[in-house]
């Protein structure tokens, strides 16, 4: 018979672990969403590319490069093989986007270019700041809980 502290213990790690697939299901959803995005409004999001405050080769190399990214990274985070992996490379990302985003809402940029397209379109990029820390908070639990079920 197991004792109160292995029951509980048990319970918590559940806990955590729904919690861990929760934060794997969100950012699945928020990569997919957004890499479908890009690819269904082409004409779109190269404009909004090329309107950004960098230069147009890496314009060029982001358009082809973050839908395909974006959807792998949600593929790694779909198979629990590879979701530490994915875990980290969405930190890696959205703390990018995050940098990227600070960046231009500090003013050290020529000029504030458009957002973002789809829902994030409506977002201005203080808004888009917040939204951010919070799916890397999102980010960060799921690379504790992945490194602790390791351990």
């Amino acid at each position: 018979m197991e004792n109160k502290e292995t029951k509980r213990g048990t319970y918590i790690r559940s806990v955590q672990s729904v919690i861990a697939e929760g934060a794997a299901l969100l950012l699945v959803a928020l990569f997919i969403y957004t890499s479908i995005s890009k690819v269904y409004d082409w004409q779109g999001t190269q404009k909004a590319m090329y309107n950004q405050a960098f230069p147009i080769w890496i314009a060029d190399i982001l358009l082809f490069l973050l839908p395909a990214l974006e959807l792998g990274i949600a593929s790694m985070l779909l198979i629990s093989a590879w979701r530490k992996f994915g875990f980290l490379l969405s930190g890696m990302l959205l703390l990018l986007f995050t940098a990227y985003i600070g960046w231009i809402s500090l003013g050290l940029t020529e000029r504030i270019p458009c957002s973002c397209g789809g829902v994030l379109n409506s977002m201005d990029w203080g808004e888009h700041f917040l939204f951010n820390l919070v799916f890397l908070g999102i980010t960060g639990y799921g690379i504790w809980f992945e490194t602790q079920k390791i351990n």
